[in-house]
């Protein structure tokens, strides 16, 4: 690491930095000192014979150097004079000649002896240098290494329009480590996968982007995936060391919209492949919840030990210490006036912030970004927005926004991000419905005003600044604000109406739910005039019409529309089973089965031709071989039909019987999950047909084999969080209380871009 840019800490950070540094210079044991009233910093030691060691700390980051000499002549040398100090040292964030030296040096005669006392910005770094062991417990500082952040900006290519390329450094600038990021690291320390998960703001991905800067600090390149796990094939690189960031990984409001097709299957053979490969690592985050339903809902996702790369971040993980931090961070950051950021030196301000119950680093953040230099009462406000966060944007919608602004977010919010193209597509006929002008010069302009606050505009992508802006926009359509039949007319893609009807299927969604159910032709409507842009959005392998019309009958359930429901009848004739993947036909046949809204006559005639066109592949399957496809063949006739090839099961009946007797002979140590799963498989087809039973001498082998698999792949994660310790909560106050005294007069901090 070439050197530091000392101006990205604050000036907690400074003066914990020196306290190691010096201490180990010296070999003291050197405590921070309470603040001066000057806001001057002394880290001391006193002998045992009684005299001291001084340290004293300047972080004058943008006050140069002729200001930190008239403050030493003034402020300090009458200070040094009356106690008098064995040993007198100077460590300063300010570059400092030689000529420099020497004056302080006279100014200061005789408790500093020599200029080699006096430390500026360049015997700071050279020093830090030489102990990198300092630098990696610093984690600021040590992202503030210029090797680190020159990775971070020329990674274009791999970022592309990222969050992660504009935001990791001014994530770095206020992250504070803590438990959750250290059990995390521990995971992916150890498996090169960590799955964060965690309740919405308890910092999974701010805690990715710090793991990935860990990362990219030990020569990792960090790679973006948005879509799904695919993607990761696209950017590997055989030569290369990796990070994968994958946030949301499940989506960021139902599972129905992450996992397409076999995805759960892609996923764990990432990870799989991930966990094999030295110099790859893959992050991904999900909220908790989410989580908790895949792992209900896919059979693949809940037989893997995924808790073996799972690491949950905790709201509890911030204990007051490190609440005090993040608080101080951000107030120090901000672009508040110094007098605001006076007003949480005080006690009676930052404790009730620091203690509240609902206390969240997001709410503190957003607050603090929105507020003006002018604000008359920054504290306040933050005490109302920790109460109720939806505050923060609604004050913003109801009270500064044009229509025009709040229609855009309305409608990207059914984007989620999107080009400006199509944005400008879907806000052109939402404003149309209404009756409202949709000229594009009314959206540039509104686009304006919500970059940098609500939303984050990049290369002609169009996002949320962060999720609780997400989050608002499904609370404020749910509480009638929008109108919803115009936003549904406007909806120009499926992925869109998709959105819609995840935000209506919530727990807070009731209302939005019952808007929809209302306007029932118009929900039709809307998913006929997309239906060319669904095979458009999905994967290569998902290509399939037939999970789009699966998904459909769900929705039409939901809303009870016999409207959308004529719509699925029309599109399920014969035709559709010649140009679809097998395993969606036979999922869309059961749900056609089990609705009330399609007739049985209907979803019987369905069911037959996927029958016939099952049949027509079985035999091939057989006839080359293919053991384990044509036993998932077989497993789907028999779901969509009473009347399974009798013939085709007695010849999977002797392959599978040759199969177990090839697996006894398989070196167990090179089993792989797949192979494992593949003779699961042909075991229950044995035993479900007569053909074995548990206790036979082969089952008995392939099945403890099998159990020593599973055993190995079981570990318990020894990175979930336990008991937390218990905490000296007066001694956090007095250090937070120390902390926070320096907002009374802090220097401006550097510019954290």
């Amino acid at each position: 690491m070439d050197g530091f840019d000392l101006g990205r800490l604050t000036d907690h950070d400074f003066e914990e930095v020196c306290r190691d540094l010096f201490g180990e210079i010296l070999g003291l044991r050197l405590e921070i000192f309470p603040r001066g009233p000057d806001g001057g910093v002394d880290l001391r030691h006193t002998a045992t014979d009684g005299t001291t060691t001084v340290v004293q700390c300047k972080h004058w980051w943008k006050s140069g150097r002729s200001r930190l000499e008239s403050h030493l002549r003034k402020q300090e040398v009458p200070k040094v004079r009356k106690v008098r100090p064995g040993r007198y040292l100077i460590a300063a964030s300010v570059e400092l000649t030689d000529t420099s030296k020497q004056r302080i040096r006279r100014d200061f005669d005789p408790y500093i002896k020599t200029t080699g006392d006096i430390f500026g910005l360049d015997d700071i770094v050279a020093a830090l240098r030489e102990r990198p062991a300092i630098v990696e417990r610093h984690f600021r500082l040590w992202l503030s290494g210029t090797v680190v952040l020159q990775t971070v900006l020329r990674q274009e290519d791999h970022l592309r329009a990222s969050w992660l390329r504009e935001e990791l450094p001014h994530v770095a600038a206020t992250f504070v480590p803590h438990a959750g990021f250290e059990r995390a690291r521990r995971v992916l320390e150890e498996q090169r996968v960590c799955i964060l998960t965690g309740i919405p703001g308890a910092g999974k991905t701010t805690t990715a982007m710090m793991l990935a800067a860990w990362l990219m600090g030990r020569g990792h390149q960090l790679y973006e995936v948005s879509e799904n796990a695919s993607e990761v094939l696209n950017l590997w690189r055989d030569d290369e060391a990796q990070v994968f960031v994958y946030d949301d990984f499940l989506g960021g409001t139902t599972l129905d919209r992450l996992l397409s097709k076999n995805e759960d299957r892609r996923l764990l053979s990432l990870i799989h492949r991930i966990r094999r490969t030295p110099g790859k690592a893959l992050v991904m985050t999900s909220r908790d919840y989410i989580l908790e339903e895949a792992r209900r809902k896919y059979d693949k996702l809940s037989k893997e030990a995924l808790s073996l790369v799972t690491s949950t971040v905790r709201l509890d993980d911030l204990d007051l210490l490190v609440r005090g931090q993040i608080l101080y961070n951000h107030v120090y950051r901000s672009g508040v006036s110094r007098a605001q950021k006076a007003r949480f030196a005080e006690p009676a301000v930052w404790r009730p912030i620091v203690e509240h119950p609902n206390f969240n680093p997001r709410p503190i953040e957003e607050t603090l970004r929105l507020a003006g230099s002018d604000d008359q009462d920054v504290a306040a406000t933050l005490l109302a927005n920790l109460a109720d966060p939806w505050r923060i944007w609604d004050r913003i919608v109801v009270n500064d926004l044009q229509e025009e602004a709040v229609h855009a977010l309305e409608v990207l919010f059914t984007f989620e991000s999107a080009s400006l193209e199509g944005l400008s597509e879907s806000w052109s006929w939402y404003r149309t419905e209404m009756g409202k002008p949709n000229d594009g010069r009314l959206l540039r302009g509104a686009l304006q005003v919500l970059d940098g606050t609500m939303v984050r505009i990049h290369a002609g992508e169009i996002a949320f600044h962060n999720p609780s802006i997400a989050d608002y926009l499904r609370r404020h359509l749910n509480a009638g604000r929008a109108d919803i039949p115009a936003l549904i007319a406007a909806v120009v893609d499926v992925k869109q109406a998709y959105r819609v009807m995840e935000a209506a299927g919530m727990a807070d969604g009731a209302q939005l739910l019952t808007q929809l159910r209302a306007h029932p032709r118009q929900v039709a409507r809307m998913f006929a005039e997309v239906e060319d842009t669904v095979e458009d959005c999905l994967t290569p392998e998902d290509d399939s019409f037939a999970a789009h019309l699966e998904r459909l009958v769900g929705i039409a359930e939901d809303l009870n529309s016999w409207a959308l429901a004529s719509y699925i009848i029309k599109q399920t004739d014969e035709h559709i089973t010649h140009s679809q993947h097998i395993p969606h036909l036979v999922e869309l046949a059961e749900r056609l089965g089990q609705s009330e809204l399609i007739p049985a006559s209907h979803s019987e005639q369905f069911q037959r031709n996927v029958a016939n066109q099952i049949r027509y592949g079985l035999g091939d399957l057989i006839e080359n071989r293919h053991l384990v496809e044509a036993l998932k063949s077989l497993a789907m006739l028999e779901r969509v039909s009473d009347e399974a090839g009798e013939p085709e099961a007695a010849r999977l009946v002797e392959l599978a019987l040759e199969r177990l007797s090839e697996f006894i002979e398989v070196d167990e140590e090179r089993l792989q999950h797949w192979d494992v799963a593949a003779m699961d498989d042909v075991l229950d087809f044995l035993i479900q047909h007569g053909k074995v039973i548990l206790d036979d001498d082969e089952v008995v082998v392939v099945q403890s084999m099998i159990d020593r698999f599973e055993a190995r792949q079981k570990r318990p994660n020894p990175h979930q969080p336990g008991p937390l310790p218990r905490n000296d909560i007066e001694r956090d106050r007095a250090s937070v209380s120390r902390l926070m005294s320096s907002l009374a007069d802090a220097d401006e901090p550097a510019d954290a871009s």
